[in-house]
């Protein structure tokens, strides 16, 4: 397996999207369909595949959410990959990235029903915020943020 760095106009990236798009519609039902604006790919994306054998297996995202601050989305890893700790891994990555960046901060956001999502992003050092921007009033969301620490030698 190989992880690369892309952006949000990669066709492996939308294909990977468009299956998570999927994913939470075959869970949520139409209530899913809310979302697909937040969704959209339009905004710059920092994006990280992972590919085996060529094919694209996994993907997460960022995308600047303030000055201090990037969003990560679209952690997703298709079924037969789940449990090997490729979505921690990507989120890692990805927090170093942004690091590199000069950002302080990572929030994201979840169903408050994806235990596995809110477990995996708990074990990363997320803590739960309040709901912010699209999601304020939905309690079908959970925003969670997590705190850069820097490291000093």
């Amino acid at each position: 397996m190989e992880t690369i760095l892309t952006n949000e106009k990669d066709e492996r990236f939308i294909e990977l999207s468009n299956e998570l798009n999927n994913e939470y519609y075959s869970n949520i039902g139409e209530d899913s369909l809310k979302y697909l604006d937040y969704n959209t790919l339009e905004d710059p994306h920092v994006v990280l595949l992972v590919l085996n054998w060529g094919n694209p297996i996994a993907c997460a995202s960022y995308r600047i959410f303030d000055e201090q601050s990037v969003e990560i989305r679209r952690v997703y890893v298709k079924k037969r990959y789940r449990n090997k700790k490729i979505a921690y891994k990507l989120v890692k990555a990805l927090e170093k990235l942004a690091m590199e960046n000069n950002f302080k901060y990572s929030i994201i956001e979840t169903g408050s029903e994806n235990m596995a999502a809110i477990n995996l992003y708990k074990k990363l050092g997320y803590e739960k915020i309040d709901n912010f921007g699209f999601f304020k009033d939905d309690d079908a969301c959970i925003c969670m943020r997590k705190e850069f620490k820097t490291l000093i030698f």
